[in-house]
């Protein structure tokens, strides 16, 4: 390839991935979110007041000018954005797998080798459109929530419905599928962010666990995903400010790897001096009491998290 060549090869690269972050923005003020463009990358209010930096995987220190940018779109509690390790922030990571060559020799012999090459070869592993996940996709996601002790009724049938529909006419995302005799038994829904599969929802159904149906669908779309010249990176998401340190394990099995960076919260300075023992001490013992509760539990994480940090 000549010089000229890589070049405009490298910009039309660099456009691609500014459409797929301008994608992702449209699809989230679909979803009814606040979406903020600074230099640094895109921030939505991830819950209410709070904002959230994507592309998760570009870590960067935004500047003061671009926090105050977020922070005029009206009340604010918190921002959360992931910065270098040279940075201010907690220690964290991202999981990812950038093996070109990754096959069954990249999962753990010992838990997963031998369960994902027997679920591929019985399950059927296809992808399937994002209509029909909205329609076959809602119970799926309602026992995942249940079995891991979180409120199954965190969206209704229409709001997952809508949730799909969200993607319509925008290019990025896909849904995959792993069938146990023609009946959904795990989906994955994913987006291409920039050159990295970005895995957003995996859910499973808890009578088809045995069938390993989440590993095999994991292997092979992330098998099929690295085989592609345009993804360089298949990544599972940042480390969780609330979930079980079990959820990481598996993703280690299946050949993931933490990436090193940094998590930093800032919250607004009204609020910080509110931020000691009592309130974390009392969120605590109410998320102990309403394990269910996704607000409670990502607020004891975000409070600790940090405190962690300052």
């Amino acid at each position: 390839m000549e010089v000229g060549d890589s070049a405009t090869a490298s910009a039309a690269a660099h456009s691609g991935w500014q459409d797929s972050l301008r994608t992702y923005a449209e699809f989230l003020r679909r979803l009814g979110h606040s979406v903020v463009n600074t230099e640094s990358g895109y921030w939505y209010n991830a819950q209410t007041g709070f904002y959230f930096r994507f592309p998760y995987h570009r870590v960067a220190e935004p500047s003061p000018e671009e926090l105050r940018a977020v922070r005029r779109r009206g009340r604010y509690i918190g921002l959360r954005y992931f910065t270098p390790m040279t940075s201010l922030g907690k220690s964290s990571y991202l999981m990812v797998c950038s093996d070109k060559d990754y096959g069954f020799a990249s999962l753990d012999r010992h838990s997963a080798r031998r369960e994902t090459r027997r679920a591929v070869e019985n399950l059927e592993i296809r992808e399937i459109p994002l209509d029909e996940l909205g329609r076959s996709g809602y119970a799926l996601y309602c026992d995942t929530l249940a079995r891991q002790g979180r409120d199954p009724c965190t969206w209704t049938p229409d709001s997952w419905r809508r949730y799909c529909e969200a993607t319509q006419g925008l290019d990025g995302f896909a849904a995959w599928g792993a069938f146990a005799e023609r009946q959904l038994a795990a989906f994955l829904f994913t987006f291409l962010m920039e050159d990295h599969l970005t895995f957003i929802h995996q859910c499973s159904d808890t009578r088809l666990l045995k069938s390993h149906a989440n590993g095999a669908l994991i292997y092979t779309v992330t098998r099929e995903a690295l085989s592609r010249r345009e993804v360089d990176t298949v990544q599972y998401g940042p480390q969780s400010l609330d979930a079980p340190a079990s959820l990481d394990e598996f993703k280690r099995r299946m050949g993931f790897v933490p990436r090193p960076m940094k998590q930093r919260i800032v919250l607004n300075p009204v609020l910080r001096p509110l931020v000691g023992d009592p309130l974390h001490d009392a969120v605590q013992r109410i998320s102990v009491r309403r394990p269910e509760s996704d607000r409670l539990r990502k607020l004891n994480g975000i409070i600790r998290f940090y405190r962690e940090t300052e």
